[in-house]
């Protein structure tokens, strides 16, 4: 633990990522005081639950500390920690359960728990500030966990009370601050049965309880998540509409995404890891590539292989199987990204116990003898002190934003995320030489869609760079149009809308920029209109067609970005092209609408409440009564 906390104070003070702005902002508003405590608890939307217990961290941080990346980082460090204690607890625990096992006790578990703490894949969960919530959703599963084992022992030993006590209280509990913490928590009651078949015999006294206890936790929520799906299944799965891949193809995918961590774990390689893994390939068949079939073999294989030996190393089968269950929610179904390290943080504990499984399947009389301890202390000691070294490294590339993209960049040469915040950084330093060189070859790419990003990229670094930008790149966007919208296409044509104001693009007018975005979204047809990216690029055009006085081109744009979830600004920009049609009566009807949204002290809403009054009045002044027009 010591040395953990060491190693990673080398990257305690490294930069915020990805979603950590979007996530921590209401916290450094309320530190600021301008924001109340439940509009921060309650008010997350990155999951189905809000994660109110993570909130309540991070506010616990920002009330400790000054609410920088640091605090909340040596939170998550603190956070780590705990989760090695109830880990050492857990596989001590098990290794002395049952009388086949007992000589794989503490010091196993001590030293295994060790090499948990120092593995170099925990660096970008511990290390990226938002991953709090995977962390404290897996310290509340392993104390979920632990109440299992408590309950269950007591079952065995007749004292009732005491069982349901912590198995219909104390799990309960515990259970329910994981959920609320990230819902990744779902998967302790099937972490618990894996633990019951590996480990316990049940009397009928205990099949009452257990019948019970499954029933409820496991059994009742299942058959609703079943339901969900056939009712609604838009309710869990609306986000492939903005993915490039179908459920089946995100299911063969992880059978490759979970070897590919089985490896990582068993020989880590740091150059490999970070953030930046958008360029892990698509499963489209059993044999594309041809690794998904080898990897479906793969992992039936080593399934059959334990449960056959299940009586003989209870380990290896609890290992195995925890380390599946324990991927269950971000490597089945869902529509969440293909790859991401922080998914093995608890599933990873299953590997101890496989470990663990393994060393119990070679005779009694040799893991006895004194020999056979030193050499597995001294191996042990040896692992821990390399991936001691890797730790120290990565969590060295992690006080550098610079640092972790250079390392992917170098490492996943396909990942455009990578390349395009290279290319920002080389922006902001006005290296914009630098910045196509690097854009450049993703140009030529495979794919259609990484083409499309890269040409509008090109043109909005020749805008900065103040060079006349190629028509034919925009040409070339828009022939690549894919019939899926993603979020990286809101980034791409942010970045032109930015620079191409008060026509910043010399060869191209903002009317040519503008029919482009229309273009690129009017290709998008397997998507609705209310599909976030889709909208936000019907606003784009819409608000440059708006800067240039084009609002009979911008109004229809304003309608399909103005869906019924839209943001303010979408709604303020419509009340502004309807008020320049002409179309007054539509116009106040909708700022009606808005300003019953929006809260008095909500200032970026005010003020663009303020921007579409301004324009009704405006337009009042201009156009007579009799001049209005109905809406369309």
């Amino acid at each position: 633990m010591l040395a953990t906390v060491l190693i990673y104070s080398a990257g305690l003070d490294g930069p915020y990522l990805f979603d950590d702005t979007f996530n921590l902002m209401p916290v450094r508003q309320w530190a600021a005081g301008r924001l109340g405590w439940n509009e921060v608890m309650f008010g997350n939307v990155s999951g189905v639950l809000g994660r109110p217990v993570s909130m309540a961290s991070f506010m616990l941080s920002a009330a400790v500390g000054n609410a920088t990346p640091l605090d909340f980082k040596l939170g998550n460090l603190l956070i780590h920690i705990a989760c090695a204690a109830l880990i050492y607890l857990l596989l001590r625990r098990l290794f002395l359960q049952g009388s086949t096992t007992r000589s794989i006790g503490v010091t196993t578990a001590g030293l295994l728990t060790a090499l948990w703490l120092l593995h170099p894949l925990h660096v970008s969960t511990v290390l990226y500030a938002v991953q709090r919530m995977a962390q404290l959703s897996s310290l509340f599963v392993l104390a979920a966990l632990l109440a299992y084992l408590q309950g269950r022992s007591a079952l065995d030993a007749h004292a009732r009370a005491k069982a349901y006590v912590w198995l219909f209280a104390g799990f309960p509990l515990f259970w329910l601050l994981g959920l609320l913490s990230k819902e990744n928590a779902a998967v302790a009651p099937a972490l618990c049965l894996v633990v019951e078949l590996a480990y316990f015999q049940r009397s009928p006294e205990s099949r009452r309880a257990l019948a019970g206890f499954y029933g409820l936790t496991l059994i009742t929520p299942a058959l609703i998540a079943l339901m969900v799906l056939i009712v609604k299944p838009s309710a869990l799965l609306a986000g492939y509409a903005i993915r490039d891949f179908d459920m089946t193809e995100r299911l063969l995918s992880q059978a490759r995404a979970l070897l590919d961590y089985l490896g990582m774990l068993i020989v880590p390689r740091g150059e490999r890891m970070g953030v930046f893994t958008d360029d892990f390939a698509v499963s489209h068949g059993l044999l594309s590539p041809p690794s998904t079939l080898v990897a479906l073999l793969a992992l039936a294989t080593i399934s059959a292989i334990v449960i056959a030996l299940r009586r003989r190393s209870p380990h290896l089968f609890a290992g195995w199987f925890f380390f599946l269950v324990a991927h269950a929610v971000e490597s089945t179904v869902l529509p969440l990204e293909l790859y991401f390290e922080h998914r093995n943080y608890l599933p990873s504990v299953g590997l101890l116990l496989m470990v663990a499984g393994l060393l119990s399947l070679l005779r009694e009389s040799l893991r006895t003898t004194g020999v056979y301890r030193y050499g597995m202390s001294m191996a042990a000691l040896v692992a821990a002190a390399l991936l001691a070294s890797i730790t120290w490294q990565q969590a060295g590339i992690w006080r550098s934003k610079e640092a972790i993209v250079e390392q992917a960049v170098r490492n996943h040469p396909g990942s455009l995320r990578a390349v395009q915040a290279k290319m920002i950084a080389a922006i902001n330093r006005r290296r914009y030489e630098q910045a196509a060189a690097l854009i450049l070859p993703m140009s030529r790419s495979a794919d259609a869609r990484t083409r499309l990003l890269s040409h509008l990229d090109m043109i909005s670094i020749s805008c900065l760079a103040g060079r006349p930008a190629d028509p034919a790149w925009l040409q070339r966007s828009v022939a690549d149009a894919r019939p899926k919208l993603t979020i990286a296409e809101i980034q791409s044509v942010a970045l032109l809308m930015q620079v191409s104001r008060d026509d910043g693009c010399r060869g191209l007018t903002q009317q040519r920029i503008a029919d482009a975005i229309v273009a690129i979204a009017d290709a998008a047809t397997a998507q609705s209109d209310d599909i976030w990216p889709k909208a936000q690029l019907r606003y784009a055009a819409a608000l440059i067609y708006g800067r240039i006085g084009q609002w009979p081109q911008a109004l229809p744009q304003a309608r399909l970005a103005a869906q019924p979830k839209a943001q303010t600004e979408v709604s303020a920009l419509l009340i502004q092209a309807l008020a320049h049609n002409g179309q007054r009566t539509e116009a106040d009807r909708q700022l009606q609408l808005l300003s019953g949204r929006i809260r008095p002290d909500d200032k970026p809403g005010q003020a663009a409440l303020k921007t579409a009054r301004e324009a009704i009045e405006a337009s009042a002044q201009t156009t007579l009564p009799n001049q209005e027009t109905n809406p369309s």
